[in-house]
C-alpha cells in the first residue's frame, strides 16, 4: 500500500458518494489506466483523468479522507484496482470490488489464487473434519486458503490451514476494524497472528448486511483458482459461491461421501452442483492431488 493507492482511493469514494460517476464509469477508468500503465500518483491525478474539478468533491475528499485515516490507524490499507498489491486474479472477475481493504500481512496473498473452501453454518463432525484435511492440505501445497470465516465449514477451513505452511486469507462482509461473528473473534486473530489477512470491499466503519455476504463470495472466487463446497443444502449460500466460481471461469468442486461409506455429511448442495452444474465430486484424500493440479493449470490460464 501506498500514498498513491491512498489517495486513489480517496478519490473514488469521494466521486461515487458525490454522484459525479458511477461505479461501472470508474471501473473502466482505474482498469484502463492500470492496463495502459498511466502513472495516477495523487488525488488530482485521478479527478483530472475523471474529468472532475477538485471544487466539485472537495466535501467529499476530505470525508473520504477521514475515513481511511481511520481504516489506517486501525491498520487497515486500502488497495484500488489499479493498485500492484491488488491480487491479479481478482482484478479479472466480473464485477471487481473497486477498493479492497486489507488488515494483516498482504505479503499472504502472494500465495494467490488459491482455493477457497467454504460450506454450511450447520456443519457435521464429518463436514468439519473433511473441511480442516482439505483445507492443510491445500496449505501444504503452498496454496492459500480463501474462506469467509463463518461458523461450521468456514472456521474449519482456516483452522486447518492453519495446520499447514501457508497463511489463510478470510474475506469478509463488513468494515474490518473488527472480525464477525464475534465467536469466531479469536480464530481471526490467529490468522493473523499467524501471517494471514483479512479482506473486505467496506471501508471501516460499515455494518454487515444480508446481501454482503453473497456478494462476498464473488471475492473469495477472485482471490482463488478453484473452489471447494464441503457441505450445504440445496438452497445455502454456499449456491452463490459455486454460481460465481461458475460464472468466473474457475474450477469447481463439491465433497460427496463414498459410495456404501460410513461418511455422513450434509450433501444435498454437492449433489446438485456435481448433477446438475459440472462440479468435480472429491470422494477422499485420493482425490486431493488432482484438485491441486487442476486449480494449479486454472491459476496459470487466470
Amino acid at each position: 500500500m501506498t500514498d498513491a493507492d491512498i489517495a486513489i482511493s480517496a478519490a473514488t469514494i469521494a466521486l461515487l458518494r458525490s454522484g459525479r460517476r458511477t461505479v461501472s464509469n470508474l471501473r473502466t477508468l482505474l482498469l484502463a489506466a492500470w492496463t495502459e500503465g498511466t502513472r495516477l500518483d495523487d488525488l488530482d491525478a485521478f479527478l483530472n483523468l475523471a474529468g472532475v474539478e477538485r471544487a466539485e468533491v472537495n466535501g467529499s475528499v476530505s470525508e473520504a479522507m477521514g475515513t481511511l485515516e481511520k481504516g489506517l490507524q486501525l491498520n487497515i490499507s486500502p488497495v484500488p484496482i489499479c493498485s500492484p498489491v491488488y491480487p491479479a486474479a481478482l482484478r479479472g472477475i466480473n464485477d471487481a470490488p473497486l477498493i479492497i481493504y486489507l488488515r494483516g500481512h498482504a505479503a499472504a496473498l502472494n500465495a494467490t489464487p488459491g482455493i477457497a473452501v467454504v460450506g454450511t453454518r450447520k456443519a457435521t463432525a464429518h463436514g468439519i473434519l473433511i473441511a480442516e484435511r482439505i483445507a492443510q492440505y491445500v496449505s501444504s501445497e503452498g496454496l492459500s486458503v480463501v474462506s469467509g470465516l463463518a461458523m461450521g465449514i468456514d472456521a474449519a477451513a482456516h483452522e486447518g490451514a492453519m495446520k499447514g505452511p501457508t497463511p489463510t486469507i478470510a474475506v469478509l462482509a463488513h468494515g474490518l476494524e473488527k472480525a464477525s461473528p464475534a465467536t469466531n473473534r479469536p480464530l481471526a486473530h490467529r490468522i493473523l497472528d499467524a501471517g494471514g489477512l483479512w479482506v473486505s470491499e467496506h471501508p471501516v466503519g460499515t455494518p454487515t448486511k444480508p446481501e454482503y455476504f453473497v456478494l462476498r463470495n464473488r471475492i473469495q472466487v477472485g482471490l482463488a483458482s478453484a473452489s471447494v463446497i464441503v457441505e450445504g443444502e440445496e438452497k445455502s449460500g454456499s449456491r452463490a459461491q459455486a454460481e460465481y466460481c461458475i460464472q468466473n471461469r474457475r474450477v469447481l468442486f463439491a465433497v460427496l461421501p463414498e459410495p456404501r461409506s460410513n461418511v455422513s455429511t450434509l450433501s444435498d448442495l454437492p449433489r446438485v452442483l456435481v448433477g446438475q452444474r459440472g462440479a468435480t465430486p472429491i470422494y477422499s484424500r485420493a482425490d486431493y492431488p488432482a484438485m491441486i493440479d487442476a486449480a494449479r493449470q486454472r491459476a496459470t490460464a487466470l
